[in-house]
């Protein structure tokens, strides 16, 4: 090992629990902001930094804050159809991961053509709810949030109606876990750690 080096290893062992279950897909509700409206950015921890786990490599730490009067609005996805996936890509010294989902919207209304027109050449980040319940991001300050929409009509009498967006970011971690808080409106927010809808004087929703 070159003494010189400061990368600090934090490999753990991981055990698969016998009769664990693990769902798959991920919830109804997708959360999304423009990128223009955050003013801050939670962060990735550094392998380096004091009291970091293996686990909390993939969780960022902080909130999202964003400018005044600016809040997170949400998608309704068509139920069990979306999906999120993550790939590594690049050269060795510079590999970052792919991350993909397919957030599919049953109907092809003029609110939904609307964001379609919106999205198509804007910047946004999304936050997703996986069947466990954790939030996850797709989206970061460093690189762009590409949003590709499709819609189908569908042909037989027994077909559907639906909306694709095609979500595509590069990231430094597979889709990181997000614990910190998501705001609603001016006294509304989703607390991630809990998911739980709180306001700002501490009730739940």
């Amino acid at each position: 090992m070159n003494p010189t080096c400061d990368t600090k290893s934090l490999y753990e062992s991981v055990e698969a629990c016998p009769g664990k279950k693990t769902m798959p897909g991920i919830r109804r509700r997708l959360y999304f902001v423009p990128k223009s409206s955050i003013v801050k950015y939670p962060t990735l921890p550094n392998p380096g930094d004091e009291n970091i786990t293996m686990a909390a490599l993939a969780q960022l730490k902080g909130d999202f804050t964003l400018g005044a009067g600016e809040y997170f609005r949400f998608l309704d996805l068509k139920d069990e159809a979306s999906n999120v996936t993550y790939t590594s890509e690049g050269e060795d010294g510079s590999k970052v991961y792919n991350n993909q989902a397919n957030a599919i919207v049953t109907g092809m209304e003029d609110a939904i053509k609307g964001f379609a027109r919106q999205v198509h050449d804007d910047d946004l980040l999304y936050i997703y709810q996986d069947r466990s319940g954790k939030f996850c991001v797709l989206g970061n300050e460093a690189f762009k949030t590409h949003t590709t929409p499709n819609g189908d009509t569908g042909a037989e009498a027994t077909g559907t109606i639906s909306s694709t967006f095609a979500i595509q970011v590069y990231d430094e971690c597979p889709v990181p876990t997000y614990v910190g808080k998501i705001p609603l409106s001016a006294t509304t927010y989703i607390d991630a750690a809990t998911g739980k809808e709180e306001t700002t004087n501490g009730q739940a929703g």
